[in-house]
């Protein structure tokens, strides 16, 4: 399994499982980008990541391979 770091909702650090991540969208609060990943149909995480920092993540995984 391969994990990246992300920012939590609160701004705490958290740990995602990228061969889990199905779906990456963002999601505007208050005039706030908010990243959110997507496991599957019924499961999604709000993070305080925006989308470009978690496809940047998801990218060095891959570079890493």
């Amino acid at each position: 399994m391969k994990f990246i770091s992300l920012k939590a909702i609160n701004g705490e650090p958290i740990l995602v499982n990228v061969t889990a991540i199905r779906t990456v969208s963002s999601i505007d609060l208050a005039g706030v980008e908010m990243g959110i990943i997507g496991f599957d149909k019924t499961h999604e995480v709000v993070l305080s990541s925006t989308v470009a920092e978690v496809t940047e993540a998801i990218a060095a995984v891959v570079a890493g391979n």
